[in-house]
Parts: structure tokens; C-alpha cells; sequence
């Protein structure tokens, strides 16, 4: 199996936090022809806001021959996500969130993709006494039924977090998500398991990994790292790394076959070096998995018997 890689075009731009800018303004062009320089580079990403200009990315995308990965749906910049969109206490604002979420899957089909990544990262409180939890998740399930019926066509991958903008965001784990899809019962409704959430969630990626599949909802996979308290969105493998090992093996054992989406912002340093040492990270990674006999492992892991599954695995590596 041969993946494909995308990136954020976020990665090539201004960007802020609280306390520095980093990057620099640059205009499409200039951040998609900075992207073409690196190496292993399939594909970009990018948010889709109101003010997406689709068929302009349309078209430099087609003239520097760079491929489309996913739209991921922006439901926490604007003010009017300010208190929730999918979970807002106002109706109005509720249906400009469904709407906001069917104009990306038009524009999706329209770049020749079928995968929408939604991360309602707005949705969810800060305080206690604050929020009405029950109202809150019959909305969320509501509106991405009414989202979901639009077009079968097009996925919607929900890509869960524990926090930030808010303190507590309602999607905040791999087991909520599936939650939703079970609720909402639909086929083009799935999971995104973003390495970085998955250990801000407490939980092991390799595990949710497997879940999800085994839920016939993965359809997204994240890749970057953290010291597991804040999604820093660090390089891949550059903290934890025999978790990411893990991640990698089973996300190859199941199946895997989308778009392998490097989520990476790498501020302090060289964008271009940083993402493109990554690729070529992972790539090794996958293929010295994919060198193993999986089979064996998979009994040795089955019969509990760690050190002869990671003894096979190193025996085909070769991390230089």
C-alpha cells in the first residue's frame, strides 16, 4: 500500500498564538508554490471559511500540478461560532453551521475530493451551570444528520479534541465520536484520529486506530505529536515515539488507504525542511513495517509476547 501525503497550507503563512507572530504573510500562490519544494509532498489541506475562495485554489493548485487532500470545516473563528455553532442556543445560528458544513461539501466535489475533516472545536463550554449537555448533543446529532443527508457522496470525518477554544470540548474522544456515528447512522459518517487529540485525550492512537476501523468509520488519519497537555502539533515520532511506531503498524493492519495528513506547525523552524524530513520519516517507518511479517507479529502480540513482536519489528527497521 502506497499512501499519500498533504499538509496545511497554514504551515506556510502567518501565524499567531498569544504571545508571537510566526511566518510570514503570504498570498495562495506564494504558500502553495512554497509547499511544491517538498519532497514527498502529495497533496495540501486547508481550512474552509466563508471567505474560500474555491476556484482560485482550484485552478493554482492545477498550475503547479499539487494534489487536494480535504477541506477541514472552520466552526470556531468567526464570532458567530463565538458560543457553539452546532450546539448554539440559537436556532439561526445552528442552521448557518449545517449550511456552513453543506457549502464545504459542494466546494469539496467541486476541488474533485470526497472527504470533509470537522473538528467542532467552538462547540462545548468553559465553566459548570453553563451549558444545557442534553439539548447540546440531541443538536449536534441533529444537525450533522441533516448535514450527513445532503450528499452521500461526500464523508465527514469528525475529528475529536479535549480542548481548545474551549475548556471542554463535547466531541472529546475517539469513543464520543464513534458515539455520534452510531447515533447519527450514516455511511459517509466517520472519525478522524489525529494523533496529537488521541494522546490529549489519555488514550493510545494505536488503540483508537483499531476501534475506529473496526467500527467501519475511519476514514481520517492525523499525524503529529505532543508531550500529551497541549496540542502543540510537534513534529511526528519527535516525543512519542514507540506510540507513533505502534499508531503506524496499525494503521497498516487494518487497512488504512486515505490520505495521510501530516497536521504539523512547526513555528521555530524551517517549514519546508521540518515537514519534508517528516515524510521521509514516516515513509521509512511504513516501509519497514510493511517489510515484517505481519502475521507473525500480530500471533506474537496475541500470545502477549512483547518482546518477540518489538524484536521483529527492529529486525526490519532501519530509523536512520
Amino acid at each position: 500500500m502506497s499512501y499519500k501525503y498533504s499538509v496545511s497550507l497554514g504551515a506556510f503563512g502567518l501565524q499567531r498564538d498569544r504571545f508571537c507572530e510566526y511566518g510570514e504573510p503570504r498570498s495562495l500562490e506564494e504558500r502553495i508554490k512554497i509547499a511544491t519544494s517538498i519532497e514527498g509532498l502529495d497533496g495540501i489541506s486547508t481550512a474552509y471559511r466563508l471567505s474560500t475562495d474555491v476556484d482560485s485554489l482550484k485552478e493554482t493548485l492545477a498550475k503547479y500540478q499539487l494534489g487536494f487532500s480535504h477541506f477541514t470545516v472552520d466552526l470556531s473563528r468567526d464570532r458567530r461560532w463565538l458560543n457553539g455553532s452546532l450546539t448554539s442556543t440559537d436556532p439561526d445560528v445552528r442552521k448557518a453551521a449545517v449550511e456552513h458544513i453543506k457549502n464545504c461539501m459542494d466546494a469539496t466535489k467541486k476541488m474533485g475530493g470526497s472527504l470533509v475533516n470537522l473538528c467542532p472545536m467552538g462547540d462545548g463550554y468553559d465553566y459548570l451551570f453553563q451549558t444545557d449537555y442534553s439539548k447540546a448533543w440531541r443538536w449536534l446529532i441533529d444537525g450533522l444528520k441533516e448535514a450527513c443527508s445532503y450528499d452521500p457522496d461526500v464523508k465527514i470525518a469528525i475529528e475529536y479534541k479535549k480542548k481548545e477554544p474551549r475548556t471542554h470540548v463535547f466531541v472529546s474522544d475517539v469513543g464520543k465520536a464513534l458515539y455520534i456515528c452510531e447515533m447519527v447512522k450514516a455511511e459517509n459518517l466517520g472519525v478522524t484520529v489525529d494523533f496529537g487529540h488521541s494522546l490529549l485525550a489519555g488514550e493510545n492512537p494505536a488503540e483508537s486506530i483499531c476501534i475506529a476501523a473496526q467500527a467501519d468509520r475511519l476514514f481520517s488519519v492525523h499525524l503529529n505529536d505532543n508531550f500529551k497537555d497541549w496540542d502543540w502539533d510537534m513534529l511526528p515520532a519527535s516525543t512519542n515515539f514507540w506510540q507513533f511506531i505502534e499508531a503506524l503498524i496499525s494503521m497498516v493492519k487494518v487497512g488504512y488507504e486515505g490520505w495521510i495528513y501530516m497536521d504539523i506547525y512547526p513555528f521555530r523552524l524551517d517549514p519546508v525542511k521540518a515537514i519534508s524530513q517528516s515524510i521521509k520519516n514516516v515513509k521509512t517507518f511504513i516501509k519497514a513495517i510493511q517489510e515484517v511479517e505481519i502475521e507473525k507479529v500480530k500471533l506474537a502480540m496475541h500470545a502477549h509476547d512483547y518482546s518477540k513482536a518489538l524484536k521483529m519489528i527492529l529486525e526490519k527497521s532501519s530509523f536512520d
